[in-house]
């Protein structure tokens, strides 16, 4: 039926993904990049800098990264084969007809504070204060034909990564946006670390791009576990899944969750972090001998269980059940090398558990150390391997990952992104070409002064989320969170009786 008739009808036309090229390299997407619930967001990362940058520069050496030996495969093009599988087709040479990024760029002859959306950035106070979600700025971050959801990347011969850069008289933001199926924060981490070495023109000390076929956590899933999963949790299938995704999916249509970006002020930071880490060096030493400790990271989810925990009906034993990501990279030494990248989904799920009546009453830093024996038990190799010889299972039968926890289970997904130290790591000062007007204790030209990211859309399951984005130069501390409107207002209640 043509397009025409479709329209006639009332109907969208259909669309229909470009024709293959005969001369483009084919690689599958690896295991557990390939699934629906990747498939359902696009990521925006968008970096603030004081100083003005050259846009063709950034543009240009992210180009050549991405025609490097290995890397060429982040300049494919997502397709779909007829087995629902999802592949990447990438041209052969590389032309301007096909590039290997999506380059767009924006100037405005005005400073930042006098632009309607760039004005309305978060900016730091001495008080707890809620910002609009990031997507909440994608205006500013996406250029006209950027890939929005999966479908545009399918039905498109756009590549995989797309960057606009916007200049201002004082200052350029810098996004980059891609699907969550090419990569997770460490392998964007990665890229950013092989970006800058193009840009100050030292292409030869790019690390080697290791996945371009074959994927190098396979070991994990392939090789029979010696050890069971650890976290005790019970798998969700059946109807035990179907009960608490209706459940959750009632709760958060009735009470939807709000996006929001959080900045805690230093001072108010550092007194929770030492109220948690006393509370938690109360309760004896660990195996080691030495006094019990708790981090930002479990000092966060210490509080948003409690927050969540205050919303449920008086007397409710329901567990809250929060999933950390955690990055393999740096931990599994006998699959992940220092001195390569890996650009792919990696990132492993810990569990911890509580039930309401814990997250009530006990003291913040006895709740943190929950977070922390978590980590330290099920971040091995052995429960990586457990955990990932059932998860290739599930992936292959389901497209997706598994599920643990009760059917009444309140979820809550973290991730912390500190330890990748994106605002160090991004040095574009080889792109500067004029420099910031007004100085920022601890700044360095050329790195970025604030960034945030998240989906372009929501997906399609609500749930809460909590991601602890780390410290700026004045050691405030920035989150952003999907949460139901009344964790919010318990989280900034507490926050303000710190001041």
């Amino acid at each position: 039926m043509s397009s025409y008739v479709w329209r006639l009808l009332g109907y969208p036309s259909p669309r229909t993904p470009p024709q293959p090229v005969a001369s483009d390299e084919v690689v599958p997407l690896h295991p557990f990049d390939d699934t629906k619930t990747l498939s359902d967001y696009t990521l925006v990362w968008t970096f603030r800098f004081d100083e003005v940058l050259d846009a063709d520069k950034l543009g240009e050496s992210l180009s050549q990264l991405f025609q490097m030996e290995g890397w060429r495969k982040l300049g494919g093009r997502l397709r779909k084969t007829p087995d629902g599988k999802t592949e990447v087709h990438i041209p052969t040479p590389f032309t301007d007809a096909r590039p290997s990024v999506l380059f767009s760029k924006e100037s405005y002859q005005m400073r930042m504070r006098d632009h309607p959306e760039a004005s309305k950035l978060p900016e730091a106070s001495n008080e707890p204060k809620t910002f609009p979600s990031p997507r909440h700025y994608n205006s500013l971050a996406l250029g006209p034909d950027a890939p929005r959801t999966f479908d545009d990347f399918i039905y498109s011969d756009h590549p995989q990564f797309a960057l606009h850069v916007v200049t201002f008289e004082d200052g350029t933001l810098v996004s980059v946006s891609f699907s969550h199926m090419t990569t997770d924060l460490g392998g964007f981490a990665a890229v950013i670390d092989a970006w800058k070495l193009v840009l100050v023109g030292r292409p030869e000390a790019v690390p080697e791009f290791v996945g371009f076929r074959d994927d190098p956590m396979a070991p994990l899933y392939t090789g029979e576990p010696t050890e069971k999963v650890c976290h005790g949790l019970p798998h969700l299938t059946g109807f035990g899944l179907i009960s608490w995704a209706m459940r959750q999916m009632l709760e958060f249509k009735f009470y939807p969750a709000e996006s929001r970006t959080l900045c805690i002020p230093a001072k108010i930071a550092d007194a929770l972090l030492k109220e948690a880490k006393d509370q938690a060096a109360s309760e004896g030493l660990d195996n080691q001998g030495r006094p019990k400790f708790a981090s930002e990271h479990d000092m966060i989810i210490a509080l948003i269980n409690r927050f969540i925990a205050e919303g449920f009906p008086s007397g409710s034993q329901r567990n809250i059940v929060t999933l950390m990501a955690i990055d393999p990279r740096p931990r599994v030494k006998s699959v992940f090398r220092d001195d390569k990248a890996y650009v792919q989904n990696a990132a492993l799920p810990a569990y911890v558990q509580c039930s309401a009546p814990e997250a009530l009453t006990l003291p913040t830093g006895k709740l943190a150390l929950r977070s922390r024996e978590a980590l330290s038990t099920q971040s091995t190799d052995g429960q990586f391997n457990a955990l990932l010889w059932m998860a290739h299972d599930h992936v292959k039968k389901t497209g997706n990952s598994p599920l643990f926890g009760d059917s009444s289970m309140a979820f809550v997904v973290v991730s912390n992104w500190s330890k990748a130290a994106l605002m160090d790591k991004m040095d574009f000062s080889p792109a500067i070409i004029r420099q910031a007007e007004n100085e920022r204790s601890g700044r360095t030209p050329g790195r970025p002064v604030y960034y945030q990211s998240q989906s372009i859309d929501d997906g399609s399951f609500s749930t809460s989320v909590v991601v602890i984005m780390g410290r700026d130069l004045d050691r405030n501390l920035w989150l952003f969170g999907d949460f139901q409107s009344h964790v919010w207002g318990k989280f900034t209640e507490y926050l303000r009786t710190y001041v």
